[in-house]
């Protein structure tokens, strides 16, 4: 059986399934395959992509581009749902999936799961985000499903919000407030005075201490959105966070009431694991994201006390 959670003094933290990957390496990402696996597996917290072809369907699909994750070549927009089925994901014998094809398969189960549609698409038409809204209606009419739709986009959030005020949705702030960690290309696109990416006005100067700053762009940022059931935290920004003297997960808290906080991404094999791995238990996230949910319950115990982080 997989694994749904660890334990960390007296209280379960969820693993979420990021891109319904198990570590086992036996089906690619985002795929039918890796969510077959994971569901008959046991697994609870899945989480996989969603992005938009040129001919309105959704697909199960990370990057605005095909090369990275199947055989084809170019933009993803410039296929219609026959030419995206015709594709195979890179290094297997499997055509990619489309969000109906995920969402039929998961609406026959009947235990309980909570997944996570991760929205990618930057911008949604209203007339696109209906249309996304009645491919999940087969998955929220499950009563064993608990679905969240998360995003970076508070726009899309926004827009989701109106059309359904019933849907649960999850906000990352990533977009606006994180730690410079990575090389690729994103928003923000400085570092300001404090040290973090945020192209706010209020950090293009030091004139706050550190905590005044984080706080209050941490309460402009959770109050810019709808009534959200999720947070995502990317690690690096939590590490930073605290070391700084914020506790973000206990600011939400203190904000919002009760919000169910998720730190992304944790891989055993990356530098600093450790470090970031005692900040999200330390700190009281409900969820860690990681590649590979297997790896990290084999991971060796402290910190955890005496008893280990993994009890047998």
């Amino acid at each position: 059986m997989l694994p749904t959670h660890l334990e960390f003094e007296g209280k379960r933290i969820a693993l979420k399934y990021h891109r319904l990957l198990s570590g086992s390496g036996q089906a690619p990402p985002n795929s039918l395959a890796a969510l077959r696996e994971v569901v008959e597996g046991g697994a609870w917290a899945l989480e996989f992509d969603v992005r938009l072809l040129g001919d309105g369907t959704f697909v199960l699909h990370h990057d605005p581009t095909l090369e990275r994750e199947t055989t084809g070549q170019g933009p993803l927009r410039a296929l219609d749902r026959r030419a995206y089925k015709a594709l195979r994901l890179r290094g297997y014998d499997e055509p990619p999936a489309t969000l109906a094809e995920a969402v039929a398969y998961l609406g026959r189960v009947t235990r309980p799961l909570k997944v996570q549609v991760d929205l990618k698409e930057e911008f949604l038409t209203p007339e696109a985000a209906l249309g996304f809204l009645r491919t999940l209606e087969p998955l929220r009419a499950n009563p064993a499903m608990r679905l969240v739709v998360g995003s970076l986009a508070d726009w899309n959030l926004r827009l989701l919000k109106r059309l359904d005020p019933g849907l649960a949705i999850g906000f990352d702030p990533a977009f606006y407030l994180d730690a410079p960690a990575g090389e690729w290309a994103r928003l923000p696109v400085r570092v300001n005075a404090y040290g973090y990416l945020d192209d706010h006005p209020l950090g293009f100067r030091r004139f706050l201490p550190t905590v005044a700053y984080l706080e209050d762009r941490l309460e402009a940022l959770l109050r810019s959105v709808p009534p959200f059931q999720e947070l995502y935290l990317r690690k690096e920004f939590l590490v930073q966070a605290l070391a700084d003297g914020v506790d973000p997960v206990a600011f939400a808290r203190r904000l919002l009431g009760r919000v169910w906080v998720d730190v992304w991404t944790l891989n055993p094999w990356e530098e600093g694991f450790r470090g970031y791995l005692e900040a999200a238990l330390v700190s009281g996230v409900d969820q860690i994201t990681t590649d590979t949910p297997l790896g990290l319950m084999a991971v060796s115990p402290p910190p955890g006390g005496p008893g280990g982080l993994f009890p047998g």
